[in-house]
């Protein structure tokens, strides 16, 4: 869908994208983000991310021309003779969901055609669903999956066919290891 499209289809859309209904309650739209998960990492100090910050990240004409306290306040802390070792802050994202195409969509994939018909509107919808029923049973892949097959079977059978891709997925989300291989994710 363009951005005409979606300007028509969505009237309420706000200069970060999102859209929402006339009561400002957000409108889950195909192909958006609707969840993710990071780690964050603090890295060693080290010089080199002193020049990196200072170099690389803050722009120079600001911190120099500037009036901001925020430029004011790192010109005072910036010692470029001494150039300090500093901690660097690493983002790394593990996980990432978006909602499910529209049903009319061209070769929609079938496991995502019966999500749609089953109300799951993303796979973090999905994952969210099976988790009371795994959750105390990702220490062993058999279990787990076992798990997640009597879950579909009793609550969303539409997807069992499904079942060893669901796993596989689920697996690698819930950090399941497995035991054989010692590796994260069953198979």
């Amino acid at each position: 869908m363009n951005t005409d499209e979606e300007q028509v289809r969505y009237p309420n859309i706000n200069e970060g994208n999102g859209a929402y209904d006339e009561n400002g309650n957000p409108i889950l739209r195909p192909g958006k983000v609707d969840a993710y998960r990071f780690m964050t990492f603090y890295l060693e100090p080290t010089t080199n991310n002193f020049d990196d910050f200072f170099n690389k990240v803050v722009d120079p004409i600001w911190l120099e021309q500037s009036g901001d306290p925020n430029a004011i306040a790192l010109l005072q802390a910036r010692q470029s003779e001494d150039k300090p070792k500093c901690w660097r802050i690493m983002h790394r994202v593990t996980f990432i969901s978006r909602i499910l195409p529209d049903i009319e969509a061209e070769n929609i994939p079938p496991m995502e055609q019966t999500m749609r018909e089953l109300h799951i509107q993303s796979n973090w919808e999905l994952l969210k669903a099976l988790e009371p029923f795994v959750r105390g049973k990702t220490n062993n892949c058999m279990e787990f999956g076992d798990a997640v097959r009597d879950t579909l079977r009793t609550y969303m059978p539409e997807l069992l066919p499904y079942a060893p891709g669901i796993i596989v997925y689920a697996s690698l989300y819930f950090g399941v290891r497995n035991e054989s291989t010692r590796e994260v994710g069953c198979e």
